[in-house]
């Protein structure tokens, strides 16, 4: 009797500590869940003021410098190359011989024709005589008018022929490759040679969708190369794309005339700047501010202490600064350090406001 009554008593004293712990285990993680909303009650967060500014009545937009005529060189015949006129790197003129095909077989062939449509119309004429002294049928003279057309067409065809064996130059420029050699063979559509021309170059830049509105076709724009800084390169607008691309920036071809005292090159880097007519005011926050990609551009806009998430829509880059098209007010307060820490509704503490 008296071991089963010891018994119950060590169980409930068991579980009586068992309760205990259990309940100050609750105590001290309900403590330190509260430490820890207290601690991040607040995200640490750096903001600046949206400013109304004058923005630049100008545009730079970086690009390559390409070739403004360039042009392969095919062939339009086959057979083995016999002699080659022109080397790589030396200045053609169009109409200049390059390159020289076997033309052997379509001479002789030429000449067989040739023959041919001689003894034709000399038949066409005995012909003609023998019908005016009514020697002959006048349906003979047809079958030999007839021949005398082909041969002639094929005259002439071999003639066109014989002069593809000929390769010249289509432009004026600088051989900048030559796939042949004398003794190779060639075809119809092979690329024989390479020919680019410097004296005029195409800078293309890209710009966004709102920049390309203010442009025109025919507009100057100042080039200066990398390679020539503080040099100034007159050019003008040739062309500006219809469509955009995938990161939504459209193509524009601006033609520059190559100078002779700093010579430029096809594939050399460049810088334009366009001049608009006049400045205006528009809204500026810096990029850093701008949660996401400039497409779906975001910003933490910070009131009473709390961040919201505000989509925007952005403008032209100016520098560090973007302007602001809509989407934010003159004055109201952004978050610029700190997003990656914050979500839309989040409590921030921001030291310093500018």
């Amino acid at each position: 009797m008296h071991k089963r009554t010891y018994l119950w008593l060590f169980l409930f004293l068991c579980a009586a500590f068992v309760a205990w712990k259990l309940y100050t285990n609750k105590q001290q993680l309900a403590e330190e869940t509260k430490l820890s909303d207290v601690t991040r009650a607040y995200v640490p967060v750096e903001v600046t003021a949206v400013q109304l500014e004058t923005l630049a009545n100008h545009l730079d937009a970086n690009g390559i410098f390409l070739p403004a005529k360039e042009m392969f060189v095919i062939s339009e015949t086959a057979g083995r190359v016999v002699e080659v006129y022109k080397n790589k790197g030396e200045w053609v003129n169009e109409g200049d011989l390059i390159a020289k095909v076997d033309d052997e077989v379509l001479r002789i062939e030429l000449e067989a024709t040739q023959a041919n449509l001689a003894k034709l119309k000399k038949d066409q004429d005995r012909l003609t005589n023998l019908i005016e002294g009514d020697a002959a049928p006048k349906n003979k003279i047809e079958d030999v008018e007839l021949g005398i057309l082909a041969a002639e067409a094929k005259e002439k065809g071999l003639k066109k022929q014989i002069a593809n064996t000929s390769i010249k130059a289509p432009m004026t420029g600088a051989l900048g490759f030559r796939f042949i050699e004398r003794g190779s063979v060639i075809g119809p559509g092979i690329q024989v040679a390479q020919i680019t021309n410097l004296e005029k170059l195409f800078l293309m830049v890209k710009v966004t969708e709102r920049d390309v509105l203010k442009l025109k076709k025919g507009q100057g724009v100042s080039v200066t190369a990398d390679v020539y800084p503080g040099v100034t390169i007159p050019g003008k607008v040739t062309n500006i794309g219809l469509r955009a691309d995938n990161a939504f920036t459209y193509d524009v071809e601006i033609e520059v005339i190559n100078p002779k005292q700093t010579p430029l090159r096809a594939g050399m880097h460049a810088q334009a700047s366009f001049t608009f007519d006049a400045n205006r005011k528009g809204l500026v926050l810096p990029r850093k501010a701008i949660a996401g990609s400039l497409q779906d551009a975001k910003v933490y806009v910070v009131k009473d202490s709390l961040a919201v998430l505000r989509s925007v829509v952005l403008g032209g880059a100016y520098g560090e600064m973007i302007e602001v098209i809509s989407g934010l007010q003159e004055g109201e307060k952004v978050v610029v350090t700190g997003q990656m820490n914050l979500s839309d509704g989040a409590r921030v503490q921001a030291p310093s406001t500018n």
